[in-house]
């Protein structure tokens, strides 16, 4: 008997059973007219693919022939039920791994644009969660791939978030976040968050470089990332307000706190550091190193903790407005941000709810 999807065809044709096999990508689906699947606006049967799960190979067409005869008899009796189906097409997905990955990096790069920044992502998160990918495209090798990493970790967090968009775009249906484990804000080490009277302190190491100096004050009044002073535009008038113009989330404005820190520091008066990077890492480990120089006792990214607390605690800031005026979500702010809120501030806050009710 010969083994090809035309000779099977032939077959199912000959034996009036409705039912067709054919091929998508490297495996074999059934093509009939079939009722609608449990959720779908159509009320009377149309034609349909049925994934199989099996390669195109001569043993595979030989099993979707017989499969191809039993869902003809089911059609016949008016007893075909889609369930069994279903979960064949929930979890797996046609041609290979690398196929739908470049389609990925295409998509990426689309939507991204192609430049330093964009290529060092790419090449850190995505194709370093997609190096233990192997196998058929299937939930099985997703799993297998992601529990490649230490339990966790944070690479085993990066590793399941790339890997369920390369799964969404597939089509298969899997939720890996409980292989992402417990890792998150609370492994985090504790940080030291300087106060405002610190902040005004400690800027004076920066009096013998301007430019420095005017950066310093920039990240301590707006809660900019160490490489967003480098792309910003900030209003002479009051509320001097700044405008990022491109960094790690994209464009947006945001406002100082406190306002009397850019009008005293003049924070208008751009007086940007004379450096340069590819990427916008450069530019971060070029503040690092100069904060560790100046012997800082705090890191640049505690101003912008301290910028988030001081919105939420000081001037009760919405978290939805501190959100945006930060560049991230509501979520990222109440699990990134607000638990550093000290003894102190939360001092401060029931201080000044007993005042209210008085």
């Amino acid at each position: 008997m010969k083994w090809t999807i035309e000779a099977v065809n032939e077959r199912l044709k000959a034996g009036k059973i409705g039912v067709r096999v054919e091929q998508r990508g490297d495996r074999l689906s059934l093509r009939a007219t079939l009722p609608p699947k449990s959720g779908s606006n159509k009320t009377k049967p149309y034609q349909q693919y049925l994934a199989l799960g099996i390669y195109a190979n001569p043993a595979g067409l030989q099993r979707a022939e017989a499969e191809a005869k039993i869902v003809g008899g089911l059609l016949a009796r008016g007893e075909f039920d889609w369930s069994r189906y279903l979960v064949l097409e929930q979890e797996l997905a046609s041609g290979d791994w690398g196929t739908w990955i470049d389609k990925l990096r295409n998509d990426y790069f689309a939507q991204k644009g192609d430049t330093p920044n964009t290529q060092f992502t790419w090449k850190n998160d995505y194709e370093a969660a997609f190096k233990n990918l192997k196998g058929e495209v299937a939930i099985a090798s997703l799993i297998a791939a992601a529990t490649c990493t230490a339990a966790n970790s944070r690479s085993r967090k990066r590793t399941c978030e790339k890997l369920q968009i390369l799964a969404e775009l597939t089509g298969i249906k899997v939720d890996l976040k409980p292989y992402i484990g417990n890792y998150g804000n609370a492994q985090t080490k504790p940080r030291q968050i300087p106060t405002d009277d610190e902040i005004i302190r400690v800027r004076s190491l920066f009096d013998n470089s301007p430019n420095w100096l005017w950066a310093y004050g920039v990240m301590a009044t707006y809660g900019l990332r160490d490489h967003e002073i480098f792309f910003r535009e900030i209003s002479p008038t009051s509320p001097h307000v700044c405008h990022v113009i491109e960094g790690k989330t994209g464009e947006r404005i945001c406002y100082p706190l406190h306002p009397e820190w850019s009008a005293e520091w003049q924070l208008w008066e751009i007086k940007k550091p004379n450096c340069t990077g590819k990427m916008y890492r450069d530019y971060g480990q070029r503040v690092s190193r100069t904060f560790d120089r100046k012997d800082v006792s705090f890191l640049p990214y505690d101003l912008r903790h301290a910028y988030a607390i001081r919105g939420s605690v000081r001037y009760k800031a919405p978290v939805a407005t501190m959100a945006a005026w930060m560049g991230h979500s509501p979520t990222v702010h109440w699990n990134t941000y607000n638990k550093w809120i000290s003894q102190v501030e939360h001092a401060k806050v029931f201080e000044g709810l007993q005042n209210r009710s008085s």
